[in-house]
């Protein structure tokens, strides 16, 4: 029996026993494609083959991950809970790929078979719902412009070796939260004149928000055709989170500390620094040293300083920090004027993290056009409850976690405004340039704010 006189191949979701009938017809035989192009666009592939294979023909753009176990520590790269998406392995990974992926019904899962055999094992195995041959496969996808070939990883995530504007760097699985992509695009439409822009992302956790916008300004240019560069730096208090977000910035190549160039260019897409510190109930930045869930810097040996621990207080100078330390910090942090606008950031991110204290100071960190952008739960007003129940009726308005002192309060941006333009500096003003309800995965609504620095008379 020859490849095209296998039964036609029908889509197979991850835990279930039925797909959907091919409808396309290629040769006399079902389009492969058609499990591929019903998803949404960009449509999400993994691809889970080993590299050899991948590289000589894969779909453009989709996202690698060798070996299958690689994704024990990667899951949080997935697309949300009910985004569709393509899983693409070969035939004797079937086992592994379906155990890994046996609790995401969203994947849709084929698997590519060497067909060049003329063997009844490899014919029956044609005439399973989720398999089809690679020459079949791929010749579909040729057909539409959609396989690309590749050398290395590196190459390809960062988007060398381009041929015309077909390029194959990875389209991320995963979304940032709607309120960064709103606030991202914009600053970008607004075309601040500047490069690389920056970003401080405060609480990151995993850090996928900033994964997001440094790995995604590879593709994205500005309203006037030109190239855009983000760089970045992430804080949070808890070790564990920025060791996945360093795996992460790792995996997309965006830490130039993991690279094997010699130098890396100032103005392509990097994180700077992935930075371990805490908020303080008084307001300030205080790095973190040790081990567990880590000692104050300010507490590890009071009685004398370091030149590790100076070296610390000044790297986070350095890397436009200096206005969040604490006082007893500032002789040993000397290094970058505050006032410095090359050390400032375009847009600052506070999501599902509201640093109350420290909230006050995070305006002497923003350049002129810049964004902080505050998104988290809210305590709302009775007007705010109306709107979010009008819009989202389905939405959760009501609910115990957060508590409400850990949340945004009415009237509390209003009052961070008045603060912002009490010690502006000449010729600028703090507005709100964007204030959203909306729901996060889970339905409950949440505020996202954004809080604009501009010159006078814009």
């Amino acid at each position: 029996m020859s490849v095209d006189d296998a039964e036609p191949m029908t889509v197979l979701k991850a835990g279930s026993s039925a797909g959907t009938q091919d409808v396309d017809q290629r040769n006399g035989v079902g389009n492969p494609l058609d499990v591929y192009l019903p998803l949404e666009e960009p449509r999400l592939v993994l691809d889970v083959r080993p590299d050899p294979v991948f590289h000589q023909a894969h779909l453009a753009c989709s996202y690698h991950v060798f070996p299958v176990s690689e994704l024990k520590s990667r899951y949080s790269y997935l697309p949300p809970r009910g985004v569709p998406f393509l899983v693409l392995a070969d035939l004797l990974q079937r086992a592994e790929v379906m155990e890994a992926f046996s609790s995401v019904p969203s994947a849709r899962l084929v698997f590519l078979s060497d067909s060049t055999k003329d063997s009844t094992c490899e014919q029956e195995e044609l005439r399973q719902a989720d398999v089809v041959s690679y020459g079949h496969f791929f010749g579909a996808a040729r057909d539409r412009g959609l396989v690309r070939t590749s050398h290395a990883h590196r190459d390809r995530i960062m988007g060398q070796h381009r041929e015309n504007d077909h390029h194959d760097i990875p389209e991320l699985l995963f979304r940032p939260s709607n309120a960064v992509r709103r606030t991202i695009l914009s600053l970008e439409d607004g075309d601040l004149g500047r490069e690389p822009l920056r970003v401080l992302d405060l609480g990151c956790g995993a850090a996928r928000d900033l994964a997001w916008i440094l790995h995604c300004s590879r593709t994205r240019t500005s309203p006037a055709g030109k190239s855009l560069s983000w760089t970045g730096v992430g804080v949070d208090n808890w070790r564990a989170a920025l060791s996945r977000a360093q795996q992460l910035m790792n995996d997309l190549c965006l830490d130039p500390a993991s690279s094997n160039e010699e130098q890396v260019v100032p103005s392509s897409p990097h994180c700077e620094k992935l930075v371990w510190a805490k908020c303080s109930d008084d307001g300030f930045l205080e790095p973190l040293v040790g081990s567990g869930k880590g000692r104050s810097l300010l507490t590890v040996n009071s009685s004398s300083t370091s030149v590790e621990d100076t070296s610390l207080w000044q790297e986070c100078s350095h890397l436009g920090l200096g206005p969040l330390l604490p006082p007893a910090a500032a002789s040993l942090a000397s290094g970058l004027n505050g006032d410095d606008e090359e050390a400032k950031f375009d847009l600052i991110l506070c999501i599902r993290f509201h640093p109350r204290a420290l909230l006050p100071r995070l305006a002497h960190l923003v350049r002129k056009g810049g964004v902080i952008l505050l998104s988290h739960f809210a305590t709302l007003s009775d007007a705010e409850r109306e709107r979010a129940i009008k819009w989202h009726p389905t939405a959760t308005v009501d609910y115990d976690s957060p508590p409400h002192e850990g949340r945004i309060q009415p009237g509390e941006v209003e009052n961070l405004i008045r603060l912002y333009n009490q010690a502006v500096e000449p010729g600028c003003r703090w507005t709100i340039a964007d204030a959203v309800l909306e729901p996060i995965e889970d339905g409950r609504i949440i505020k996202s704010v954004a809080l604009r620095k501009l010159p006078v008379g814009t």
